[in-house]
């Protein structure tokens, strides 16, 4: 057995057990809210992911619904149909435009529904 103070994920020692707790909360915390993304607004994120999404969080929350949408979004060429989206979504699109090349790099969750035949 390691010693109690041992980080086996650094090789190293903790200075105090305080240290230790705080340590481990804060992974336990982004892991909690890793999950609660993934499952909230289906995006495949990982931990080297939780810096960048954490920074954009609240502009994400407002367009993540229209994610395909937004990755093809220009400003310049609005479609009549992609019009009726902006419309509705005008204020969290704007606010999303400088983040839209991080928006491209997200990669969705791809969700199996049994309950819908399509003919």
């Amino acid at each position: 057995m390691p010693p109690a103070l041992y980080n086996c994920k650094t090789g190293e020692r903790y200075a105090s057990r305080d240290d230790m707790c705080k340590e481990r909360r804060h992974r336990d915390n982004m892991g909690q809210k890793l999950r609660y993304w993934r499952k909230r607004y289906g995006y495949d994120l990982s931990k080297n992911d939780y810096d960048e999404f954490n920074k954009h969080i609240d502009t994400i929350k407002n367009i993540y619904h229209i994610h395909d949408f937004m990755c093809k979004f220009d400003k310049n060429n609005i479609s009549a149909e992609g019009l009726e989206i902006y419309v509705k979504n005008h204020k969290g699109i704007n606010n999303a435009l400088p983040i839209q090349n991080y928006l491209k790099t997200l990669k969705l969750i791809q969700k199996n529904n049994p309950m819908v035949v399509t003919f």
